[in-house]
């Protein structure tokens, strides 16, 4: 027998500030629906319970792209594929595309959000470790107004944010990436599993006269949140790229993630793909920031 959604009531709001308003009155009882690509499937899983739902799709200019003086603006109801077709975010943060290109099938990237991808606060969801290395910020809208908040303060735990009552994701910030800078995405998932992550690395080095001036590293579903793993970029500054260097910081990564064991894979086999993937991601990373097509 196939699963059935229960009775819920739909709300179709024409602006943010008419949805803030329904959100804050209907508080525990109301979702966001965007895509709708995980709700959907929690509440027919009954790992989340509300009565009301309430609909982005009448807002205008929620999913629009854009520059924001050097910085790129993605509106939170941009799609997936919406996002890695855009030539604007090639340029600006290619390694954005290639996370996109890596959620799920075709057909759910044509549904699925940026927004909803952050905001579901799924520890193997794949935006947010290259957003986070890009040194992202969120806005978000509520009945007190706007605020912004960094990508990676904004996780609290596992499906937790820092999201408000009333509060509504509006856009994604990502500031205008350094001179010679190069970022990358790397992820394993397993073919019967709707490609979720096992483990996901991004990572981003600026290079300066042939060094690593600077590097960030985050961990995707390896940790209750997204992970940066500070201690493994830390050991990259100001050093010469090499393959040896890179295993040094990847498997200081592996001891900075924490992963369990669940149905797709053990603790002890994630440690063994961060290594891997951060590996990947660095060498990618710097092969870009000198100008280098991946390979």
């Amino acid at each position: 027998m196939g699963l059935t959604l229960p009775e819920i009531e739909i709300h179709e709001p024409e602006n943010l500030k008419e949805a803030c308003a329904l959100l804050k009155k209907l508080g525990r009882n109301a979702r966001i629906l965007a895509g709708g690509t995980d709700l959907i499937v929690d509440l027919k899983e009954k790992r989340a319970k509300v009565s009301h739902l309430v609909s982005l799709a009448e807002i205008v200019d929620i999913d629009r792209i854009k520059k924001d003086g050097k910085a790129l603006s993605i509106g939170a109801g941009a799609t997936a594929n919406r996002i890695a077709a855009n030539s604007m975010v090639a340029r600006f943060l290619p390694a954005l595309v290639d996370a996109c290109n890596s959620m799920a099938s075709y057909h759910i990237r044509n549904l699925a959000t940026i927004g909803g991808n952050i905001a579901s606060a799924v520890p193997s969801a794949d935006l947010p470790p290259i957003l986070i290395v890009a040194d992202a910020k969120v806005e978000l809208q509520g009945p007190r107004g706007k605020r912004k908040v960094k990508l990676e303060n904004f996780f609290k735990g596992p499906r937790r944010t820092d999201m408000k009552p009333g509060e509504v994701l509006t856009r994604i910030i990502i500031p205008a990436q350094p001179k010679k800078s190069g970022s990358s995405y790397h992820k394993f998932a397993l073919r019967n599993a709707t490609a979720l992550a096992v483990a996901g690395v991004a990572a981003r080095v600026e290079m300066e006269k042939g060094l690593i001036k600077k590097a960030a590293i985050a961990l995707g579903a390896v940790a209750p949140t997204p992970k940066l793993a500070k201690r493994a970029a830390a050991a990259l500054r100001k050093k010469k790229p090499s393959r040896e260097l890179f295993e040094k910081a990847a498997a200081i990564a592996v001891r900075e993630s924490k992963p369990i064991s669940d149905i797709r894979g053990s603790a002890e086999y994630r440690r063994d793909i961060v290594e891997v993937l951060t590996r990947r991601a660095l060498e990618d990373a710097v092969a870009r920031a000198r100008g280098k097509k991946r390979k």
